[in-house]
């Protein structure tokens, strides 16, 4: 968690907006979060739980409610926001909250925001629409992503930034004030910022950005205020890269991909499409796919139940290891990680094979089953 944030600055302006964060890591189902502390030189402190001993500070009804968040986030990317009561230090509250999946990690990792709700205090902003924004600040993102305090002068710029303006050390602007160093920002971004500072609106646009190859890349760029009357708020500038599609096909995609990936329908478990290392790893002829079902030899009948249990209720599976017996005699272990892919309702998943070392997983399909038979000892069901 401590290294998800860039610097103090940063820090000060989320405080001063009444945000804190937290993220959460779905292998080892743990939780942290930022907690205001004013003994401490940051300000705060990191407290991390289980997500066992996180889920106790929710109020009952709101339990399982977090977790669909959780879920709503590694499924679409960006999850809807959710109003949860929680218990703290001066009693109860209510608090905001909302997640998104950091999609350039190798392992998952969900990050949020919380903000507490308070009567007759109207909101600066809409939390959902900054998550985003925000998100980028505590991780390396592909998004171009600046930060200034509420004079104009620059607190942060993540790599991503510095890449897309062609600044070779970020030395260069940080401490400066935004709007007098066009030579770096281009005369029409510094114009948006002195406008966004003027009258405290958000300003949407593009860029035309020179590159060394001779082609422009055009940005896309949103500046949001961040309560600039308060002497610890700020600004903030996202800016991604408008990509046209490449128009490569999917199914290349995935035969590339060196571990089995399936797609299966979760209401009659058949097997409805394996990439190449699937169908070769796991030994499953053209004939099999539309037929076979994950029961029929791959995983037990009590395997894929439990894996279905979680699915239905919780919406995805981070991947705890399971024994799998390929159609060419082999037995091995596999993280499997799965989720649905498009509408819950359409009943297909995705699953996707990643192979274990014995030594350093210890997998046990007894390890593997009756994981969400816990997570209903944890009152969920309410």
């Amino acid at each position: 968690m401590r290294q998800l944030v860039p610097n103090s600055e940063t820090s000060a302006i989320l405080s001063t907006l009444g945000v804190s964060y937290w993220a959460y890591d779905p292998i080892a189902q743990e939780l942290c979060w930022q907690r205001t502390d004013v003994t401490s030189v940051r300000g705060y402190r990191v407290a991390k739980f289980t997500i066992q001993q996180a889920l106790q500070f929710y109020a009952q009804p709101d339990r399982k409610r977090f977790m669909q968040l959780i879920s709503d986030a590694v499924h679409n990317g960006l999850s809807s926001p959710i109003q949860v009561t929680m218990k703290t230090e001066a009693g109860t509250a209510s608090f905001e909250l909302v997640a998104a999946l950091v999609s350039d990690k190798k392992a998952p990792l969900i990050v949020g925001l919380m903000k507490e709700c308070r009567a007759n205090s109207p909101s600066a902003f809409e939390l959902p629409n900054f998550l985003k924004g925000l998100s980028h600040v505590f991780v390396s993102s592909p998004a171009a992503v600046l930060m200034t305090d509420s004079k104009g002068v620059i607190r942060f710029a993540n790599q991503a930034f510095l890449r897309s303006f062609a600044i070779k050390n970020a030395k260069h602007i940080i401490g400066r004030d935004v709007r007098t160093i066009p030579n770096h920002l281009g005369k029409r971004l510094v114009v948006s910022f002195s406008d966004l500072l003027e009258n405290n609106k958000e300003i949407q646009g593009s860029l035309q950005l020179p590159q060394a190859a001779g082609q422009a890349q055009e940005l896309q760029f949103r500046l949001h205020p961040l309560e600039l009357s308060h002497p610890h708020g700020g600004c903030i500038f996202v800016g991604e890269a408008n990509r046209q599609p490449e128009g490569i096909d999917a199914t290349n995609v995935l035969d590339a991909v060196p571990t089995p990936i399936l797609v299966a329908d979760l209401g009659s478990r058949r097997i409805i499409y394996a990439n190449k290392a699937g169908r070769g790893e796991l030994g499953l002829s053209a004939t099999q796919i539309g037929t076979e079902r994950l029961s029929d030899k791959l995983m037990s009948a009590a395997d894929v139940r439990d894996l279905t249990e979680v699915l239905e209720s919780v919406g995805w599976d981070a991947g705890r290891v399971w024994q799998v017996e390929s159609h060419i005699g082999l037995k091995r272990h596999y993280r499997i990680r799965s989720c649905f892919i498009g509408e819950r309702t359409n009943q297909q998943i995705v699953l996707e094979f990643l192979p274990v070392r014995k030594a350093k997983d210890k997998p046990a399909n007894e390890k593997a089953q009756n994981f969400f038979t816990r997570l209903l000892d944890l009152n969920l069901t309410n």
